[in-house]
């Protein structure tokens, strides 16, 4: 794919398969399998991008609750870059080791996103290392294009809305980006604890909301990037949907149950708004993009013995 090439030669076109499960056949849900990207997440598209801008041997420095540093952490094995990275200090085990394991510092930070962003920046002040941020660099949120452009090509453009997970935005701005010159009704999905782009939109302001807690660590960013932010503004067929813990659990379920994807909570999260949307709207065609499939062992068979879901015959 010659889109693909523009960006990075190693980033993966992801299966888009069509959801195997509880759905009439009048409903029709296609899924964008990120959980095969790179590092299990989207995050590689985005960050082998911005990086290439990088001299080997440079340290950079980033925040992350996991996944965005892996797709740093990866992105600067391949270059010759050093990386450091301040991450909250309740992050996944299987996250915080995968980082460890790709030879980035990390440093846990009392608190959340938020508070490993203060740190990232104090260290590029006293460092010089540049920063590279998960929400409004450029340069990332074109590279998280590739996946829409995938997406595109891959639905025939017959699809009438695509969901999506939204953190602090920079996958939401990448999907706006690719999407900006159509009508594509586009649905992002928020926690319900933190409604951070929502309330942002309704307010006109970016809001820090307080800190909450939730199985989708990926999705616990209290204020909306100022990138995503503005291009969220700008696109007129966006809406935010929000979505609880139980049905994030209820689709991740569903997804190894039915389909053989693992994903982490917050890959699950935008099946669990699509699902829900197609119980009211027969005969669309939607598509849910799985974010990535990092979750600890533990976590996920203790979600899958409470749902009870049992695989099909």
């Amino acid at each position: 794919m010659v889109f693909q090439q523009t960006f990075c030669q190693q980033v993966v076109v992801t299966p888009f398969t069509r959801y195997q499960g509880p759905l009439s056949p009048q409903r029709e849900l296609w899924l964008k399998d990120e959980t095969q990207q790179i590092g299990c997440s989207f995050k590689f598209r985005g960050t082998s991008h911005r990086l290439q801008e990088e001299k080997p041997g440079t340290t950079v420095v980033t925040a992350s609750t996991g996944n965005h540093g892996m797709g740093v952490s990866l992105a600067a094995q391949k270059l010759g870059l050093q990386v450091q990275i301040f991450v909250p200090a309740h992050i996944s085990t299987v996250k915080a080791q995968a980082l460890v394991d790709l030879g980035a510092d990390v440093e846990r930070v009392e608190g959340g996103y938020d508070e490993c962003v203060q740190e990232a920046l104090r260290f590029e002040t006293e460092t010089g290392a540049p920063y590279i941020s998960s929400l409004d660099d450029p340069l990332v949120v074109h590279g998280h294009t590739s996946l829409f452009h995938e997406i595109r090509e891959q639905s025939e453009n017959l699809l009438d809305a695509l969901f999506l997970p939204v953190g602090g935005g920079g996958l939401l701005a990448g999907c706006l980006e690719a999407y900006q010159e159509t009508e594509m009704r586009i649905v992002g999905v928020e926690l319900e604890c933190v409604p951070s782009m929502k309330i942002a939109l309704a307010t006109q302001e970016r809001v820090l909301l307080p800190a909450a807690r939730s199985l989708a660590e990926g999705m616990l960013v209290r204020q909306a990037g100022a990138l995503p932010f503005q291009k969220a503004q700008a696109y007129q067929h966006l809406s935010i949907e929000l979505v609880s813990e139980e049905e994030i659990e209820r689709a991740l379920s569903l997804l190894w149950a039915y389909n053989g994807i693992r994903a982490e909570g917050a890959g699950a999260s935008a099946v669990a708004s699509a699902l829900r949307y197609l119980e009211q709207a027969p005969g669309e065609k939607v598509a849910a993009v799985i974010s990535g499939g990092n979750i600890d062992e533990k976590v996920f068979q203790e979600i899958l013995s409470r749902q009870s879901i049992p695989s099909p015959q």
